[in-house]
């Protein structure tokens, strides 16, 4: 690592000084892309004092290392919106109070406007924005959604339209915009109906497989959306960073 980088990343990480440490216990959390990065490093923190429900597709290998008898692993491609049975099965045993939506690529690596994968382009958009959207659909068919406490989408501030100066990236700027919106819509319907809170957290620059070069750890990117799911404050209807400030939609 050169200096300027670890210049770089040493200053970003001094934004996340003063944490507070919180957790929760006692809740029962469904956890998507739980295999690696994010999702991953929410699981580790969580297990001990939680029952999760872990969805993966690939690298399970991370995932085998934790053996805990509070983790009910998952496997399904989110990518086939007609195969989440086993999903199903999970939804139809527990009532889940927290569901953390983690899952997320990129999409292909040229994303420019002459080379769009448009294949690849429909898979990035059912796993970043429609998947969230079968899993509640599955839960309100079996009258499972009304015990939802909270909806945490793991976003992008890629998917801000206003903060948009750089253009490219339509996979995925567009997959992250689309999970806004529906963050957005979800956190009217489900908090009138059930009491349910839904936000959008962009992450930063966490390091992971899918941003290898990344300053901010797994680990305390996965502290400060703890932190925020277990702040009095109700961010509901939210699009906001680790450090709780709002991000122009």
């Amino acid at each position: 690592m050169g200096l300027r980088t670890f210049l770089k990343k040493k200053i970003y990480n001094l934004k996340f000084y003063k944490q507070k440490k919180s957790n929760l216990k006692n809740q029962t959390i469904l956890v998507t892309g739980a295999s690696s990065g994010i999702g991953l490093g929410i699981c580790e923190k969580l297990i001990q004092n939680n029952k999760i429900i872990a969805v993966y597709n690939n690298n399970f290998v991370s995932l085998s290392e934790l053996q805990n008898s509070n983790l009910i692993k998952v496997k399904c491609d989110l990518f086939d919106l007609d195969n989440y049975q086993e999903i199903e099965k999970q939804i139809v045993k527990n009532n889940i109070d927290l569901i953390i939506n983690c899952a997320g690529q990129f999409g292909s690596i040229n994303q420019q406007l002459t080379d769009i994968d448009f294949n690849n382009f429909l898979n990035i958009l059912k796993l970043n924005s429609l998947s969230i959207l079968k899993i509640l659909q599955i839960m309100s068919k079996n009258d499972r959604i009304k015990y939802i406490k909270k909806i945490i989408n793991i976003s992008s501030s890629g998917g801000s339209i206003e903060e948009n100066k750089q253009g490219n990236a339509y996979i995925y700027r567009t997959s992250k915009s689309a999970l806004n919106s529906i963050s957005k819509n979800l956190s009217i319907d489900l908090k009138k109906k059930y009491g349910t809170s839904v936000i959008s957290i962009d992450p930063g620059n966490v390091k992971t497989g899918m941003n290898n070069k990344g300053y901010l750890a797994k680990e305390k990117c996965a502290e400060y959306i703890i932190d925020i799911i277990c702040e009095d404050r109700d961010y509901n209807g939210s699009f906001i960073n680790l450090l709780k400030k709002d991000i122009p939609w």
